[in-house]
This record gives C-alpha cells, sequence and structure tokens, in this order.
C-alpha cells in the first residue's frame, strides 16, 4: 500500500469513550500511520489515557474554538497522505485503512473516499439499521444532485486526500454541527468520492453528543450547505429542505417509542 494516513480525533471529556476509539484505530495494522488527539482542555480522566496511549497516539491538549477549529488545528499538524476525522466516540472496524489505502492506490487522481458507517449505541450495540441500509442505498447510488438533497455521507469513514485542503479550504468554523457535509459539497462539486460497498466505521448515537444535542440545528445547517452549495440545482436544493423537515420528524418519532419501551 503506497499511501499513508493521518486519523485526527478532537475531543474533550471523552474519559468514558476514547480508549476504544484509539484501539480501533491502533489495530488498522497499516504501515504510515499517525493518530492525532486534538484534545480542548479535558477535566476528567482523558488526558491520563492519552498520555499512556502507544504510538502512533500524539496528542496536544489547549482550548480550541469549537470542532471545526480543532479538527483543522490536526489537518495542520498531519504528516500523511490521507486525513481521516474520527470523533472520541467513534471507531473503526477491522481492516478499515487497508481497504482505503488500496482503494485510494487504485484512484491515484481520487480526493476523496468513503464507505458505509454502521450505528451504535452507548453500549456499543447496533441500532437503527434501517437508517444505515437507507443512507447505504442512496451512497452506492452518489451523484452531486443526489447528494444535495441530503447528506448520506458518514463522516468516520470518509477519507480526503491531504492537498485536496488546499483546494476547497478548511472546515468552516461558522458551521457548528454541518462543517462536514459543507466540505463533502466543495469536494463533491469537483469530483464524486471513491465510494467503497463496505462498512469502514461505527458512529456512536448517544444521549448528550453533539449530533444529539444539535439535531434539529444540524438539519437547519444541512439545508443552509444546500442552498450556498446548489446553484444550477434548485430542485435538488429544496428537496434538502423537505426532506431535511422530515427526518427530523421520523427521528423525534423513532425516540419517543425508544423511550416508552
Amino acid at each position: 500500500m503506497a499511501v499513508s494516513f493521518s486519523i485526527v480525533t478532537p475531543c474533550l471529556n471523552a474519559e468514558a469513550t476514547i480508549g476504544a476509539t484509539l484501539r480501533s484505530v491502533g489495530a488498522q495494522g497499516v504501515d504510515g500511520l499517525e493518530h492525532i488527539v486534538v484534545d480542548g482542555g479535558s477535566t476528567d480522566g482523558t488526558l491520563q489515557i492519552l498520555r499512556q496511549a502507544p504510538p502512533p497516539v500524539v496528542f496536544v491538549s489547549e482550548p480550541d474554538r469549537g470542532l471545526s477549529d480543532a479538527v483543522n488545528k490536526g489537518i495542520r499538524m498531519a504528516r500523511h497522505d490521507i486525513i481521516g476525522w474520527l470523533n472520541a466516540d467513534d471507531v473503526y472496524l477491522p481492516g478499515a485503512l487497508l481497504r482505503v489505502g488500496e482503494a485510494f492506490d487504485a484512484r491515484p487522481e481520487a480526493l476523496w473516499a468513503t464507505g458505509r458507517c454502521i450505528i451504535i449505541n452507548a453500549e456499543g450495540k447496533q441500532i437503527r439499521r434501517g437508517v444505515s441500509l437507507y443512507k447505504d442505498a442512496l451512497l452506492r447510488r452518489w451523484s452531486f444532485p443526489l447528494f444535495l438533497t441530503q447528506n448520506f455521507v458518514s463522516a468516520p469513514a470518509t477519507f480526503i486526500r491531504r492537498e485536496a485542503f488546499d483546494i476547497v479550504g478548511p472546515f468552516e468554523e461558522r458551521f457548528r454541527y454541518s462543517m462536514d457535509y459543507d466540505l463533502w459539497l466543495k469536494l463533491g462539486r469537483l469530483s464524486p468520492p471513491i465510494v467503497l460497498d463496505a462498512p469502514l466505521a461505527c458512529f456512536r448515537m448517544a444521549e448528550g453528543s453533539l449530533s444529539m444535542t444539535g439535531f434539529k440545528s444540524q438539519f437547519v445547517e444541512h439545508a443552509q450547505n444546500a442552498r450556498e452549495h446548489g446553484d444550477g440545482h434548485p430542485i435538488a436544493v429544496a428537496a434538502n429542505l423537505a426532506i431535511s423537515r422530515a427526518i427530523v420528524l421520523a427521528y423525534e418519532a423513532m425516540r419517543l417509542v425508544s423511550s416508552r419501551v
């Protein structure tokens, strides 16, 4: 495998989950790997775990301006070819980086790659299987107009060539929740991703996480992302607003049912 990886993990008070995240990266078994953890000033046991972590883990701990700023710091520190963003409560599945590396080796012109992602709960059990199947079906049919209608690309399962950031710029700090969709749309206007029809990572959906506490705001930002990058695709942009509202209603219904079980 010719490519090498820099994995960036932003974290803050992630004592309960950071260990699993670190282990999932360290167990990938690929050469040319660094795992950059950007801590925002944790006050729990996170820093103790990071200090004890073996290579390829390196970390910094200092205040930041939010998630985008933390990830951008890690990208600036990165030394390798391919950048992955893995939050401190998410994990890679075995063999993920090998699959991604082989895909980039076969497509040296590709700017980015993405694959399937499993949703898990706080205990690590798979949940929302229907949501995953729905997103997987869309991912297999990736096109820019379809992608404008909704974000079906999962951040933990997405990888970008480092030089692509010179073209599209860093993650936008003005977005609190949808900075990933904003960047994916910028990349998608340039070229489609390599789509790997295999699960690469697990996204942890737990109460209290950023993705859950700001769920409604996330989809408001998604609609804004579509408007900003949707020139020439008015139907897709309008569909994004309608679908975003429907998804919020669907998730609220699922959470209500779950709370009654």
